[in-house]
């Protein structure tokens, strides 16, 4: 008799990056993610979720229970998703507004972010957005969202050699080895708190 395979179903994730801005290395950092899912990673789906369209935060713009068009397309991919994968850029010791923005529009009831698992990954200056990373392991307390702890991933996108090209996209091998740790560690995380 052979042994049943139990096959896992594929965790989706949303991929939300703080910069908005085309060549953004921390937009980088989100393709490079999920190119290292396609290619090497079994069982896990990443899709970037573009907050650009997302108005600023109004309660005046919510209308009998209801959100503009493009926060309920956003709620929805969030409410759709097994986990977050964070690019944050740091921007004077803290998120950016557009991620803070896209974090508040999300947390409004119900909490779309609720008992979701999270990884956080950031590049920039000295140390990499990791004071952005802190902060926003501090919004996720109250939001309910479950960050990895481990693997932390910072880098410093101005250190020789050169981490990105100059289109934004991540050129430096060892920093795409550890992207897929972080990756790995979600999934399993993602299964963990799944139950599976």
């Amino acid at each position: 008799m052979e042994a049943a395979i139990e096959v896992q179903p594929v965790i989706k994730v949303a991929a939300l990056c703080g910069s908005l801005r085309k060549a953004s290395f921390n937009r980088g950092l989100i393709r490079s993610a999920i190119k290292i899912s396609k290619e090497a990673i079994n069982g896990m789906e990443i899709e970037y979720v573009d907050i650009a369209p997302l108005p600023m935060l109004n309660t005046d713009l919510e209308v009998d229970g209801t959100y503009p068009p493009a926060v309920e397309a956003f709620r929805r991919k969030i409410l759709e998703a097994d986990s977050i994968l964070f690019a944050s850029p740091e921007y004077n010791y803290s998120v950016t507004a557009p991620l803070k923005n896209a974090i508040d529009w999300a947390s409004r009831p119900p909490n779309v972010w609720a008992d979701k698992p999270a990884a956080i990954i950031s590049t920039g200056g000295g140390f990499g957005g990791g004071l952005s990373q802190y902060h926003l392991r501090q919004i996720g307390v109250y939001i309910d969202l479950h960050f990895i702890n481990k693997p932390e991933f910072f880098l410093n996108a101005f250190q020789p050699p050169a981490k990105f090209d100059a289109e934004g996209n991540l050129i430096d091998e060892d920093a795409k080895k550890r992207i897929k740790e972080v990756i790995l560690s979600l999934q399993a995380f993602t299964r963990r708190l799944q139950g599976k």
